[in-house]
């Protein structure tokens, strides 16, 4: 019985000695997992106790794989990721870590087997008195554990409680499909230039502010963007949440942390700028499988995915300038494009070609997982600092692009969430962990306007120089994407434009955790 405990409890057993967490608290947490998990065998049979609590096996690769890779447990938004991502991003997680999951599962097996075979169905306790006055114990052990804040990892009802929040928000994103069929924004062009408009927005992955030269780094990491004319930078620019399955529908739409739901029932400014009489286009490569983004670009007048291999080492964003030089032929009179990039999605070493390898050491390959250790810092942040050189060529080829249109355009570049790359005491690493710092959130936001559009909208250009240095977050994209194109729409809010001289700061900044909480960001 001992030996399939251990088994049980073996997800509680690795965050006890490999989670981040400090060791009074996780000590108290594992103490509180074990109450839980032998509260049942006061009032079941032996097997009958061991079968029910097999939920804590068939969860176990899940709950320890989390750990593994993030030092703690597994979180809705690594949920929210696994329903949405690709067969091909799943299996180049699992084949990372193949080895401890064979191991899992063979555990898995024999749990069940032993348990079926050699456990007999008896009672253990068989006096009621002992049976109440055990339940008593342990149900004031768990409220004490409760009201003292160690709920929140108790595996496995936390990871059973993310599971249905995940399923709810997949429900929420079907049905409000639905409500929002009628729904407009009413978005009109207050004053047509008479000339051809072009505007895109794209969308980053996994972007670190303070890792752009163009931002102050200490290495020559945007050397193109630095030399382009009428780019603005925002300094103090945060995005909502670390993971990409939040942020985007904050980014995208009138969403915002503490008003999350809206994302459910209201449609993007995609959609707006296709109400104002804008031919609209979505490209990416990336998030295929993501039913709120491809609810989006459906919506669109087209869509284009670059959908191949996530650890192709060949899959690279510039890719996707080939479906860019096909819509802006179209020459259409008024275009809205969003494109959605690789970025930085790790692992880093696959989204730059080898002439963009000018830091080294760097990691190389499928590299084993076994090598996120702060020991190597070194060569994740040149790995990583060579995926910000190539984003850098990107962007600013991408401006280039439209500059030669000679147009009225704008363009709009924003990373969904940052990354950490053990910067901090505790060592942590990458993003969407429970635990998070200001790299999570802290992002790019560049902001490019052509000579044109500067003549036309010499206000805007002023105001959104002036506005670079306030304390925004992504709460303000939507409206001031809007307003850069000169669009307006009855609920419209100035103080939440960049191009408004009545843009107001944010005194708090809201963010969304890992697990659908709001609390208060940086």
């Amino acid at each position: 019985m001992s030996v399939l405990s251990l088994i049980a409890l073996f997800p509680n057993i690795l965050l006890l000695f490999y989670g981040n967490e400090a060791l009074p608290s996780a000590l108290s947490t594992f103490a509180l997992s074990c109450v839980l998990y032998l509260l049942p065998v006061l009032f079941l049979k032996k097997r009958a106790f061991f079968l029910i609590q097999g939920i804590f096996v068939l969860l176990a690769p899940l709950e320890a794989a989390h750990v593994y890779l993030n030092r703690m447990p597994a979180t809705t938004a690594f949920l929210l990721s696994i329903v949405d991502t690709n067969k091909e991003e799943s299996y180049e997680l699992l084949s990372a870590i193949q080895f401890p999951i064979v191991i899992l599962l063979v555990f898995v097996a024999f749990y069940f087997l032993i348990t079926c075979v050699n456990i007999k169905n008896a009672c253990l306790f068989k006096s009621n008195r002992i049976k109440w006055a055990g339940a008593i114990v342990f149900v004031g052990m768990v409220v004490t554990g409760y009201w003292a804040g160690y709920s929140r990892n108790v595996y496995p009802y936390e990871l059973m409680l993310r599971t249905y929040q995940v399923f709810a928000a997949k429900r929420e994103i079907k049905t409000g499909r639905k409500k929002m069929k009628d729904f407009k924004f009413n978005a009109v062009k207050k004053d047509p230039p008479g000339e051809k408009e072009v505007y895109v927005f794209v969308i980053g992955e996994t972007g670190r502010y303070g890792s752009y030269s163009v931002n102050g780094y200490r290495r020559n990491t945007s050397p193109m963007l630095a030399k382009t004319k009428n780019l603005v930078s925002y300094t103090n620019f945060h995005s909502e949440a670390n993971i990409t399955t939040s942020s985007l529908q904050m980014i995208l739409t009138r969403a915002s942390a503490l008003e999350y739901e809206r994302s459910y029932v209201e449609k993007s400014f995609v959609d707006a700028f296709r109400e104002a009489g804008f031919k609209t286009y979505w490209i990416a490569d990336q998030s295929a499988n993501n039913k709120f983004l491809r609810r989006i670009s459906g919506d669109a007048d087209k869509e284009y995915f670059h959908v191949t291999d996530v650890s192709d080492t060949t899959n690279f964003d510039e890719q996707l300038w080939l479906y860019l030089d096909e819509v802006l032929a179209r020459n259409d009179p008024k275009a809205f494009i969003v494109i959605h990039t690789l970025g930085s999605h790790f692992r880093y070493n696959y989204r730059y070609p080898a002439s963009f390898e000018v830091f080294k050491p760097s990691l190389k390959g499928a590299f084993d997982y076994a090598l996120i250790s702060a020991k190597n810092k070194e060569m994740f942040v040149n790995t990583y600092d060579n995926s910000i050189l190539y984003t850098d060529f990107f962007l600013a080829g991408t401006i280039r692009k439209i500059d030669a249109l000679q147009s009225v355009s704008a363009f709009v570049y924003v990373a969904d969430h940052g990354e950490n790359l053990f910067d901090t005491e505790a060592n942590i690493v990458f993003h969407g962990g429970s635990e998070y710092t200001p790299y999570d959130f802290h992002v790019p936001f560049f902001v490019w306007t052509s000579d044109k559009y500067n003549i036309r909208y010499p206000s805007k250009m002023e105001n959104l120089k002036r506005n670079k240095d306030k304390r925004l977050n992504t709460n303000c994209i939507f409206y001031s994407v809007l307003d850069i194109a000169d669009l307006t729409f009855p609920e419209q809010i100035p103080a939440r434009s960049i191009v408004s001289e009545a843009l107001r700061e944010d005194s708090v900044r809201y963010i969304i955790n890992t697990n659908m909480e709001v609390r208060c960001g940086f």
